[in-house]
């Protein structure tokens, strides 16, 4: 009864009671409270030209998403640490605590099931075709065939499209944008499929080809993929930020130093800022 008088007398005090926080929950931190406190952030990024490359001589990184990497840690005055990954196991990555941001990531609802984005793009693209230059291709439809042989990264948004919408074609999978061009290179697919500021660069190598955007066309966003959790301060402040960069006109600046690095003339190439079009 003395207890119950102390508990009511309590409450009309205005003290709070709560049940034990258990101990793993109150010292875990949010990305953000740790990217504090570490004075780092880990930016995922995947070995695909122009958003990533690691120079193998000088083991430097270079690409727009290194440039935003960059520009981030700058505006949160931590430095930037680049962890490599692939498009297939960013977001195994983000969930594991691996990396704490991966930017450029295509937007997918699987994807979505398990991480978050911030909904303010980086960039936009569209989904392109490297063809033979006689090539008389213009549609999905018409590579929907047994004898259309079609080469993806594995794992990307490109991937999950052309299995839905080419379910009669073959479809080879590989581990890098790299391999896809070799693969075409080679004569073991007929068809390399992937959004064209990363076809632009590696049609180059490719020699006889041309680089052809399908109809219809599908269109793309790359966003920036973060962890899910509770706390939605590093999430928010991103968006933030990507809408800051994009208004400034910034990733289309460093998709157009990163061409002239490669010897590309940036008017070669159509803009990732949507409103260039």
């Amino acid at each position: 009864m003395l207890r119950r008088g102390f508990i009511m007398a309590a409450v009309a005090a205005g003290i709070a009671f709560s049940a034990p926080v258990p101990q793993a929950a109150a010292q875990e931190k949010s990305t953000w409270a740790s990217i504090r406190e570490r004075g780092t952030i880990r930016i995922g990024v995947a070995q695909a030209e122009p958003y990533a490359f690691k120079d193998p001589l000088s083991k430097e990184w270079t690409g727009i998403a290194v440039s935003y990497g960059r520009n981030v840690a700058k505006a949160l005055n931590v430095q930037p640490e680049f962890v490599e990954v692939t498009w297939g196991t960013a977001v195994a990555a983000l969930q594991s605590n691996k990396i704490d941001i991966m930017p450029n990531l295509s937007v997918t609802p699987e994807r979505a099931v398990t991480i978050e984005y911030t909904n303010s793009p980086i960039s936009f693209s569209a989904l392109s075709i490297l063809v033979p230059k006689n090539s008389k291709i213009e549609t999905w439809d018409e590579m929907n065939t047994p004898q259309t042989i079609i080469g993806v990264n594995q794992g990307s948004s490109q991937d999950g499209f052309v299995s839905e919408r080419l379910p009669k074609a073959k479809i080879l999978r590989f581990g890098s944008y790299a391999e896809v061009i070799a693969a075409y290179q080679n004569g073991n697919v007929t068809v390399a499929a992937m959004y064209f500021p990363t076809l632009i660069l590696l049609a180059e190598k490719a020699g006889d080809a041309k680089v052809v955007i399908p109809k219809p066309t599908q269109h793309q966003f790359s966003d920036v993929g973060v962890r899910r959790e509770a706390d939605k301060t590093l999430r928010d402040w991103l968006a933030t930020t990507n809408l800051y960069f994009y208004n400034l006109g910034k990733p289309q600046e460093w998709y157009e130093e990163f061409l002239i690095k490669r010897g590309i003339d940036p008017k070669r190439s159509p803009a990732i800022i949507k409103e260039q079009w």
